[in-house]
């Protein structure tokens, strides 16, 4: 099963978001938030998933009902190689020798306390997403409940 390189990539990087909130670990969602974050139709969502998981991408496993699935990225996520290799490269520094003074570097916990921000922005970003996406479904069923009793006010 073929997919276009745009689309593709769209669906690689939205999945290595998505893993990068959970920082790796499985995670369920619903086709239709992936529908609706991807912008893509729900044939080309089930082609891509599929796909991407043949390629190895991401694990695809059946969540708590037919509208969910249980997800894993499998590729390495480049953030974390950048973590990797600064954290590689600090130690090396570290065995070189011993400074006279051992100063607090600002930038590294500037560095830090960037990290937890944008991760924080995140989860945030995340959390408004479902907030929104509850509130459009409760929105949808109240509409209907309003149809329900016009229908049985006629009667």
């Amino acid at each position: 099963m073929r997919l276009r390189e745009k689309t593709h990539q769209k669906f690689v990087k939205f999945f290595e978001n998505i893993s990068s909130i959970y920082q790796g670990k499985d995670f369920e969602l619903a086709y239709s938030d992936i529908q609706r974050e991807t912008g893509a139709a729900s044939v080309t969502l089930r082609r891509a998933i599929q796909a991407l998981a043949e390629v190895g991408v991401i694990e695809v496993h059946p969540g708590r009902n037919s509208r969910h699935a249980r997800f894993r990225y499998l590729l390495p996520v480049q953030e974390s190689e950048a973590k990797s290799s600064e954290v590689v490269l600090n130690e090396a520094q570290n065995l070189e020798g011993p400074s006279d003074e051992e100063k607090p570097q600002p930038g590294g916990i500037l560095e830090a306390i960037n990290e937890d921000v944008s991760e924080l922005t995140q989860l945030v970003d995340h959390l408004r997403r479902r907030v929104r996406n509850q509130e459009m479904a409760i929105a949808l069923l109240q509409d209907r409940l309003a149809e329900i009793e016009d229908k049985m006010r006629k009667r």
